[in-house]
């Protein structure tokens, strides 16, 4: 068994596709269907099987991709890691976070950033969705995501940076805007624009209405808490949102009750899988986002 054929393997995997491993890897779709037709053939099994256009783990293949998952990531952090030693490493850091994250937050980290790191190239992923994020985390794809604290971290660490509260958001000639509370259920009779059911927040909105027994009235699913405060102004219904989207200007055009006494509030912090390993740089960019110096480089 090679490195180069358990590589090949892990990214078909990941991608669910011969033809994007082979991008990644700068191989012919060929090279990389051989390689995995050569892992069969030592191994005895079948590792992946057709499904429409694309492919997908076998049962025998999940269980290999879970060791070359660990052989192949752990190979990534030892070049990473002796290369800064020689002073010839990545001058990039890769992230992806939410991009509400990366709207209202990212900007002033990177402008601090750059004064020390002006060489560093940033790259940011932008994601709607937190499940987006982890996946990249978990692949060794980027250095490190920014997500909401209301997801599963297995196999990750996460180190909170932030937190706000929930607010509902009407239109100022709202009924509730001559309110200072509501309760769940006055708001669930009322027309509700939330994020995709995909969402973190929408999952735990959900979840929260559901555990009740209140059935609540969404009538548009949408992305982005920019979309959503448009379509509230617009008075098509009220919404709920985190206090990271919520910009002064938005109070002359909406009116905010604070929820979170129901739905809890909503932290954000940096997701790293366990065992990455991290250059100066980024460790530099995580103190600059407000992880914990102590407890990061213990990790």
């Amino acid at each position: 068994m090679q490195l180069q054929q358990l590589a090949g393997f892990y990214w078909s995997g990941r991608y669910c596709s011969f033809s994007l491993a082979a991008k990644r890897l700068n191989l012919g779709q060929s090279a990389i269907s051989h390689q995995v037709k050569a892992l069969e053939e030592q191994l005895g099994v079948k590792l992946y099987e057709r499904v429409g256009r694309g492919i997908r783990l076998t049962p025998d293949g999940e269980i290999l991709f879970e060791y070359a998952a660990t052989i192949i990531q752990k190979l990534d952090d030892i070049e990473a890691h002796f290369a800064e030693l020689a002073h010839k490493g990545s001058k990039r850091i890769e992230l992806a976070a939410y991009r509400g994250y990366t709207m209202y937050k990212l900007p002033r980290c990177v402008e601090i950033f750059k004064r020390t790191y002006p060489e560093v190239q940033v790259s940011i992923l932008n994601r709607i969705l937190d499940t987006d994020i982890l996946n990249l985390v978990l692949s060794g794809e980027i250095d490190f995501g920014i997500t909401a604290s209301w997801n599963d971290f297995t196999g990750m660490d996460f180190f909170p940076i932030a937190q706000y509260g929930m607010f509902l958001c009407t239109p100022p000639d709202h009924a509730f805007a001559k309110k200072k509370k509501v309760n769940l259920r006055e708001i669930a009779k009322e027309p509700l624009i939330l994020y995709e059911r995909q969402n973190s927040i929408r999952r735990k909105i959900d979840e929260t209405f559901e555990k009740l027994g209140i059935w609540h009235n969404v009538i548009i699913e949408t992305g982005g808490a920019e979309v959503i405060k448009e379509y509230v102004k617009h008075g098509l219904g009220i919404s709920i949102i985190s206090g990271l989207s919520l910009a002064p200007q938005d109070v002359e055009l909406m009116y905010t009750i604070p929820v979170s006494e129901y739905f809890g509030e909503l932290g954000y912090g940096v997701t790293i899988r366990k065992g990455k390993y991290l250059t100066s740089a980024a460790k530099e960019f995580l103190k600059i986002l407000g992880c914990n110096k102590n407890t990061l480089f213990k990790r």
